[in-house]
């Protein structure tokens, strides 16, 4: 595994963190509530904010005296819709088709800073059972197939600590929760150039990932498959065969490999 460092500009990451004080659950802060939870001084803070809010990132109500995200990323999603609508082109056939030859639930991810999304998800015709998946969930990364492949290429590089910072939730008595545990299984990953989970999340359902990297060996997708265990020995040879293609035919239209 790589160990590079990124040098940051602390008054943009700043900046970022304070846009990342909003969430689903909290939508609007008063400047003093943005400087603890941040630890910034208040000036610093103030001036941050302002500047956020010049630019319309930030709104300010001021019958309350509380911020919040501004209007500005309204285009701007319109935007990155229209991007992931083009990815979702691509993969959509490919992505039905592995559903469907092998009667599970497949889906195509796309990585979005220190995450990684379902942004489209396929299930077969007329299966009595199928295995339900969430888009736009976060989920366990070191309990996922692709989760794991996001460590692996994005964030260990950047991150050396990173393994020492997961508090390891047993989700089954199979769900890896150690450092050392999780350190091994992304070596075989590196080694194996796909990843595999086995009731590591959920008993009795597994799931297969094969990356979608740049040049630079940067994650930016995945292609997996979500089964239950119980069929996976008949099929697993084939079905990484069919995610491999699968993945190099995405690369070569996202980057013309």
């Amino acid at each position: 595994m790589k160990d590079t460092q990124i040098k940051l500009i602390q008054s943009v990451q700043r900046a970022i963190d304070i846009l990342n004080c909003f969430n689903e659950s909290t939508h609007y802060l008063s400047i003093n509530t943005i400087s603890q939870n941040l630890n910034l001084n208040i000036n610093t803070t103030r001036g941050l904010i302002n500047t956020l809010l010049h630019n319309g990132l930030l709104i300010h109500d001021k019958s309350t005296g509380l911020y919040s995200l501004g209007f500005y990323f309204i285009g701007k999603a319109e935007i990155i819709q229209k991007q992931v609508d083009n990815y979702i082109a691509i993969a959509k056939t490919h992505v039905n088709n592995i559903a469907e030859k092998y009667h599970i639930s497949s889906s195509f991810q796309l990585v979005n800073q220190n995450q990684i999304y379902s942004i489209y998800c396929a299930y077969p015709n007329n299966t009595a059972y199928t295995i339900s998946l969430s888009q736009y969930t976060t989920l366990p990364l070191y309990a996922t197939s692709s989760g794991k492949l996001l460590m692996l290429y994005n964030l260990l590089p950047n991150n050396t600590d990173l393994l020492n910072n997961i508090s390891f939730q047993q989700y089954t008595p199979y769900t890896i929760n150690t450092r050392k545990k999780l350190l091994q299984n992304l070596k075989q990953i590196q080694a194996n150039s796909y990843a595999c989970e086995i009731e590591e999340f959920q008993l009795g359902v597994g799931s297969m990932a094969v990356p979608i990297l740049t040049q630079k060996d940067q994650l930016v997708a995945s292609v997996s498959a979500t089964f239950f265990v119980n069929a996976f020995d008949n099929i697993q040879d084939s079905l990484l065969k069919d995610l491999q293609h699968i993945a190099e035919i995405i690369s070569q239209k996202l980057f013309n490999k």
